[in-house]
């Protein structure tokens, strides 16, 4: 029971501690690489997968045609799969501009739809995006710079969310995803990120691999494309994408579920990216940012069910408290959640254990072979805060 408690609590530090200091510590001694101007710009496909998203196809498409990239060496695609509403009929009323439609008669999923769009495109770069995502006017030039170098095969911007009301998710929420900037800033020095940002990444149209629908293509496209081509995945923190955080914990919680089944999943039908003889230290990566970080929940059940049978000693006693007293403090930050009350940095708690959770849920998914080809969006409000990159 001791050694299950405190390898239980070893791995729980390393993930949220031990692996970040790590991979700091390993940039340092790695210069960050800034690539050459760029005079001829590569021709780009915009891959934009939606279904029913008429509340957000005609501003997300607005926003696509104002960017300042090239429009001569711009391709703009919508993939509507299967949509039932108007997103067809907005999207349509853009072809005069010159934005291609692709139609799918059924919804077929995310990575399904963008393996159809690739087959379609003609840009040397691929970039995909959602429907509710909004970029920074130069966010294709931030993303596309990079690839002058011969050893970049994919790129990702940086998601930065807002709250269109006030909202005790939005804080939490906020704080992880600068944690995420600051570990895969410090990944691509070392060598390569593990998994892109959904709403804005990039890749080599080349080397892009086509998907089984039941894998998520954000996670799995950069990990294969650097396993099997050698290619890395590096982070721009200037590539900036805009959408509005979930207001309500809840439904953050679906969506921290959805996509930790995905990639799950996909995960389980690809296992040897995690080894290390084959993808040498970048397995150790994939193991450590996003394997043991899933697994989490189940390492911390297992320390605390070690901790109940060391309860005869006084010092185990203590721990124990201190595990209950974060669950009881999480428990109170859920009902300042639900009256909307309170300081955020009460709601931490219960956002960690919210977030844990989840990914408990999709674990228990995964094993009993469940996933998610396909969803409703939930959307908030948009209209982000405008932002400039030094």
């Amino acid at each position: 029971m001791t050694f299950l408690f405190w390898s239980s609590v070893a791995v729980i530090v390393y993930v949220y501690i031990g692996y970040p200091f790590i991979i700091w510590l390993l940039s340092r001694f790695r210069p960050e690489p800034s690539p050459p101007p760029t005079e001829n710009w590569p021709t780009v496909s915009l891959v934009i997968t939606a279904f029913n998203e008429e509340h957000v196809i005609e501003e997300k498409l607005r926003n696509a045609l104002s960017l300042g990239y090239p429009r001569g060496k711009l391709e703009i695609i919508v993939v509507s799969d299967g949509s039932t509403d108007r997103t067809n009929d907005i999207a349509t009323e853009f072809q005069s501009r010159g934005v291609h439609l692709i139609r799918l008669g059924v919804q077929q999923g995310k990575t399904a739809a963008q393996n159809i769009a690739v087959a379609q495109a003609m840009g040397d770069i691929v970039v995909f995006s959602d429907a509710n995502a909004l970029y920074e006017p130069d966010a294709l030039q931030w993303l596309i710079w990079h690839f002058s170098q011969e050893d970049i095969g994919c790129v990702e911007g940086r998601r930065v969310d807002f709250t269109p009301q006030k909202s005790g998710t939005a804080h939490p929420e906020l704080a992880y995803r600068d944690l995420e900037s600051h570990i895969k800033t410090w990944e691509s020095r070392v060598l390569s990120c593990t998994g892109a940002t959904g709403p804005i990444y990039a890749v080599r149209r080349a080397l892009y691999i086509p998907l089984d629908p039941a894998m998520i293509s954000d996670l799995m496209e950069p990990l294969l494309i650097m396993c099997h081509h050698h290619k890395r995945h590096i982070f721009e923190p200037c590539a900036i994408s805009r959408e509005a955080i979930l207001p309500e914990l809840k439904n953050e919680f679906i969506r921290k579920e959805r996509i930790m089944t995905r990639c799950l999943t996909s995960l389980r039908m690809a296992p040897w990216v995690f080894n290390p003889f084959r993808n040498g230290w970048f397995a150790i990566q994939i193991i450590s940012h996003r394997l043991l970080r899933w697994l989490v929940p189940v390492f911390a059940l297992t320390a605390f069910t070690a901790n109940v049978f060391l309860l005869y000693h006084p010092f185990y006693r203590m721990t124990l408290l201190l595990q209950v007293s974060f669950i009881l403090v999480s428990t109170i930050g859920a009902m300042l959640d639900r009256l909307n009350i309170g300081p955020a940095i009460l709601r931490m708690p219960h956002y960690f254990f919210t977030a844990n959770l989840a990914a408990l849920t999709a674990l228990g998914n995964c094993l009993q072979g469940k996933n998610v080809l396909t969803w409703r969006p939930q959307r908030p409000g948009s209209n982000p805060p405008t932002h400039e990159c030094a």
